[in-house]
């Protein structure tokens, strides 16, 4: 059995053992904030065509392997069948370290094709993932064990990743549903059982560089604190910025921002306002645990 996301794991752990752990300069308190500021109105997202996923079920389960309860890092995994399985949850991704390695069912492991891991539904198995904070949906096989970290629900290749938005940031808050059995010698669905679409791979670390140097915007903001504060995302779509700010609510005061760069309306999210660099720099980091990877410091002024 393969241990997710090692490195990732070991990552943390040496963050959560610093000796020191500096609090923002200030903190402030959530009863106190205001509505968000109004924006424009978004146009509904456009669902791609739909697709019939059928043809990748199979007429029977009997080559499904469920397995034996098996303990990892001290957490006990029942694996079952559960046709009606329909789960929110954590999602992660993993690459290049397994590339090319078995996975828990023999099959070897392609960062490039829509695979997943699931520490107990049945492998192989076909399972339809939504990332709740853009709409994107995909379809994968799962054929692999994990993740065995924070409990995370599922690990998906970096081409599911890709699909689904979320890479850069490491982490998604998502909706799994199982399909069905697996065919034992089929491979990976094509990329084109994608049943909802908002844009190509990565489109908000796009956004990211889009709204990098864009004005900041006059709407309301923490009456105290530094000059500095930490922009953690940037959507085109208010609803998923307010989705993305609320998984950020224990990070420290969380807002979101509408502006008008490009010819588009961005909403950007911010965490906090703190008056040096280092200060803000170690409030960058610390998203990380919350999977934000690619978070930059803004100026107020």
């Amino acid at each position: 059995m393969r241990h997710s996301l090692i490195a990732s794991a070991l990552a943390l752990l040496l963050l959560a053992g610093c000796a020191s752990r500096p609090e923002p300069t200030r903190s402030f308190a959530r009863d106190a904030v205001p509505p968000l500021p109004a924006a424009t109105a978004v146009a509904p997202v456009e669902l791609a065509r739909r697709v019939d996923t059928a043809v990748l079920i199979a007429d029977d389960n009997g080559h499904q392997k469920v397995g034996r309860a098996y303990t990892v890092g001290g957490q006990r995994y029942v694996p079952q069948r559960d046709d009606d399985y329909d789960v929110t949850g954590i999602a992660s991704w993993y690459g290049p370290t397994f590339h090319g390695r078995p996975t828990a069912n023999g099959e070897v492991f392609d960062q490039n094709a829509m695979t997943a891991a699931h520490t107990t539904l049945p492998i192989p198995s076909i399972a339809e993932v939504t990332n709740l904070e853009n709409g994107r949906q995909v379809v994968v096989r799962i054929n692999d064990r994990g993740p065995f970290v924070d409990d995370r629900l599922i690990d998906l290749s970096r081409a599911a990743a890709d699909q689904l938005g979320y890479r850069a940031n490491g982490l998604a808050r998502v909706r799994v549903r199982y399909l069905g059995p697996a065919y034992p010698a089929a491979g990976a669905p094509d990329p084109g059982y994608q049943l909802a679409d908002i844009g190509g791979p990565d489109t908000v670390p796009a956004l990211e560089d889009v709204a990098r140097d864009a004005p900041f915007s006059p709407a309301w903001v923490p009456a105290t604190g530094g000059e500095l504060t930490v922009q953690a995302g940037a959507f085109a779509d208010l609803g998923n910025a307010n989705s993305f700010a609320s998984r950020l609510e224990e990070a420290g005061e969380v807002w979101v921002q509408a502006v008008e760069t490009g010819g588009q309306t961005l909403y950007r999210v911010f965490v906090g306002r703190w008056s040096d660099r280092p200060s803000a720099d170690q409030a960058r980091t610390r998203l990380a645990s919350y999977g934000v990877r690619d978070a930059r410091i803004v100026s107020l002024n």
